[in-house]
C-alpha cells in the first residue's frame, strides 16, 4: 500500500500486507543532477535504492545518460553545469562570519538546505574546518614535524 493525499492506495512494488509511504517520483532534472553528481546526498541515496528494483527508472536513467552524452544542452543544463547560482567562496566565508544581510543569508540557507547544492555544502564544510582552531593547531604540528624531518633528510643527503 502507498500513502497518498487521500489515504492509502496499492503500490505495485509491494506485497498485499505492506504499507509504505509514498515515494516522490524522480524528475528528469533530478536524473540529470544525479549524472552530474549534483543531486543532494539523501535524494541520490533514494535514487540508487530505487534503481535496484525499478526497471523503468533504470531505462529513464539510461536515456538521460544518452542525452547527456549526445552534446545537446539546454539553458538549464548549462546553468547547472557551470553552477551559475552558486555563491563564491568569499560569500560563503561572509555567511559563516554572519556578515551578510537577511536577504542574502536567507538565499544562502535556501541554496544549502532546500536546493541541497553539494558543491556549496563542501565549500562551507571546508571553510568551517579551516576556521577550527584545533584544525589549525594540528596543521601547524604536522608542518613543524614535516619540516624537522625534511631538514634531517636534507642533512643526511648532503653528508
Amino acid at each position: 500500500m502507498m500513502r497518498t493525499a487521500g489515504g492509502w492506495s496499492r503500490n505495485p512494488h509491494t506485497t498485499a500486507g505492506d504499507a509504505v509511504p509514498h515515494r516522490r517520483e524522480f524528475t528528469e532534472a533530478e536524473l540529470a543532477a544525479y549524472i552530474a553528481e549534483a543531486l543532494p546526498v539523501e535524494r541520490s541515496m533514494a535514487l540508487e535504492s530505487e534503481l535496484r528494483t525499478s526497471t523503468a527508472l533504470r531505462e529513464r536513467l539510461r536515456a538521460a545518460l544518452a542525452a547527456s552524452d549526445s552534446g545537446t544542452l539546454s539553458v538549464g543544463a548549462i546553468w547547472q553545469q557551470q553552477r551559475l547560482s552558486c555563491p563564491s567562496r568569499s560569500t560563503w566565508a561572509a555567511y559563516l562570519a554572519k556578515e551578510l544581510g537577511d536577504g542574502l543569508t536567507e538565499y544562502l540557507r535556501f541554496h544549502l538546505d532546500e536546493i541541497g547544492c553539494r558543491f556549496c555544502a563542501a565549500n562551507v564544510a571546508d571553510l568551517q574546518q579551516a576556521s577550527d582552531p584545533e584544525a589549525e593547531r594540528r596543521t601547524r604540528k604536522y608542518f613543524q614535524t614535516s619540516v624537522g624531518r625534511l631538514s634531517q633528510v636534507a642533512a643526511d643527503d648532503a653528508g
